[in-house]
């Protein structure tokens, strides 16, 4: 008998052996989930349709083989069962009457957020979306196959939770890309421990990407809010959502890995906002690492960490660059006191010194209390005691995104504003052109001390650039261009009867116009002049 291919993994097995896939385990003699394309359809003849792997509100999610390149991939299918049917013939998508305006409007957002996910592949920490086409009278995206398994799963077999170093060498990867996801308007809105996936080589990446509709109440499509890790603003489809939202999810995913377990849902937070935790994974935490996750969990957006930028600061070991930044919001969020603050009203300085440090030193035992569940203390009893606003001493932070960095380093120095800059990470871009601005911390419109730092990430360009062309060009002027390219040069001289010497005779290996990675080292091939 002939092998068949496993709907799961596609690997080969021998029926007369059992349907159970010897490679992946999956029972092939289930049959497909009702409501999904039928096993072996091939889409955009191309893809050959597997079991249904994941259903929500917006529709399902297929493990698939691309016929093309012989891989496995997963392909996402636009199919909200609140809105459409299936014809059972042709399988193609239905709007339920009365639904079609609907129908069509979830369907564009799912275009687009499935074009918007396509421009993220320089980012390896996020599924990566290859292919987007129509058919069937819906839609289609196409996700690269990672082998991996739910971080939560990750953290069940690790023993129930994870230690401070490895969720941060795991976490801040994954961080640096929501933050620049959000920069370009693109958020997830389901970051959780089932959403975050990890790999054989212990890598997190982010996965499960889905239109906002069903990631906020109020929509006729079926929501998929995850409890524990959905913002309050969430259960609203009043409320706006968007990079503090997605702080909030990385944050609870966080505090799941090294407790075992994820916050209440948020509505049930806002009389008790205690985040459970025991005393000896308290103890094993860094105190700025309670402080940027307490700070990422405040229930109310107004008073969360409003960037991933401020978050990664916050997160920090480096106090130097927490304190460069104007307040962070954990001192913004200092708990206020039945007390007043000392004032200096003929009390000697050293007095009034003191008691100001000791007020301060209790606001912050309350803060690190928080963690204890059972000490009693809530967030809700804590607000600000410093005034975070915009006095009339303070700097409005303008908008640097897609700005030239060089180009504002030039404004700053010269004394046309009154702030810093300082660089916090380069990164690779195929959207922001080399040296362009594409994140910054503070945020556009909020306020800064005068002489404070605003950190920015700055783009490094695409990673893979063109070789320019050789044509009639000196080794001298060439070595310039493949620098400001970012490639290395390096010169190899031949006699040449026809190429005046000092000039280009070819690249050795290469030709123009090939893209090669940021960095590639480029041999070149220099006229000698005349032999002899």
């Amino acid at each position: 008998m002939e092998s068949k291919l496993c709907m799961n993994c596609f690997a080969g097995y021998h029926p007369e052996e059992g349907e159970i896939c010897p490679v992946c385990g999956w029972d092939n003699s289930k049959p497909q989930v009702s409501g999904g394309l039928r096993y072996h359809t091939v889409l955009a003849s191309r893809y050959s349709i597997g079991r249904v792997k994941a259903i929500n509100g917006e529709g399902c999610t297929y493990a698939a083989l691309d016929l093309t390149t012989k891989r496995v991939v997963e392909i996402r299918e636009f199919f909200p069962a609140s809105l459409a049917t299936r014809h059972t013939e042709d399988q193609s998508v239905m709007p339920m009457q009365g639904r079609e305006v609907d129908f069509e409007r979830y369907l564009q957002d799912f275009i687009q957020m499935s074009k918007n996910v396509s421009r993220l592949r320089e980012l390896s920490v996020v599924a990566s979306v290859q292919d987007i086409f129509e058919e069937n009278y819906t839609a289609y995206a196409v996700y690269e196959y990672v082998p991996a398994v739910s971080l939560r799963r990750y953290v069940e077999n690790a023993g129930g939770k994870l230690t401070w170093n490895e969720t941060n060498r795991m976490f801040m990867p994954v961080l640096t890309a929501l933050g620049l996801m959000n920069s370009l308007g693109i958020s997830h809105l389901g970051v959780s421990p089932d959403t975050l996936r990890v790999t054989k080589n212990g890598t997190l990446f982010l996965s499960g990407f889905s239109i906002s509709a069903i990631r906020q109440a109020g929509s006729s499509l079926s929501e998929e809010l995850f409890p524990g890790c959905a913002a309050i603003e969430q259960y609203s489809d009043k409320a706006v959502c968007g990079e503090t939202s997605d702080v909030y999810g990385l944050a609870a995913a966080m505090l799941f890995a090294l407790t075992g377990h994820v916050p209440q849902e948020a509505p049930k937070r806002i009389d008790d906002q205690r985040l459970m935790i025991s005393r000896e994974v308290l103890r094993s935490l860094p105190p700025f690492a309670v402080t940027a996750i307490a700070n990422a969990l405040q229930v109310k957006p107004n008073l969360r960490t409003a960037s991933f930028e401020r978050f990664k600061t916050e997160l920090s070991a480096a106090p130097s660059i927490v304190n460069e930044i104007d307040q962070t919001e954990a001192i913004r969020r200092l708990p206020p006191l039945d007390v007043d603050l000392p004032q200096n009203k003929g009390l000697p300085p050293a007095v009034w010194l003191i008691g100001s440090c000791v007020i301060t030193l209790i606001a912050l035992i309350i803060v690190a209390s928080m963690w204890l569940g059972d000490a009693g203390v809530s967030l809700s009893d804590i607000q600000q005691v410093f005034d975070g606003g915009n006095s009339a001493q303070s700097v409005a932070v303008p908008s640097l995104i897609n700005e030239n960095y060089e180009e504002w380093v030039k404004k700053v120095g010269s004394g046309e504003y009154d702030f810093r800059l300082k660089i916090s990470d380069r990164i690779f871009s195929d959207t922001f052109e080399e040296g362009a601005i594409i994140s910054q911390s503070p945020l556009k419109g909020e306020f800064l001390s005068p002489g404070g730092t605003i950190l920015v990430t700055v783009s490094k360009g695409s990673a893979m650039r063109t070789l320019p062309s050789i044509k009639g060009v000196s080794f001298a002027e060439l070595q310039e261009l493949l620098r400001k390219n970012g490639f290395t040069p390096v010169q190899e001289e031949e006699p040449s009867e026809d190429v005046e010497p000092g000039y280009v005779i070819r690249y050795k290996e290469h030709e123009e116009g090939e893209s090669l990675d940021y960095g590639s080292t480029i041999t070149v091939i220099v006229s000698a002049g005349p032999e002899g």
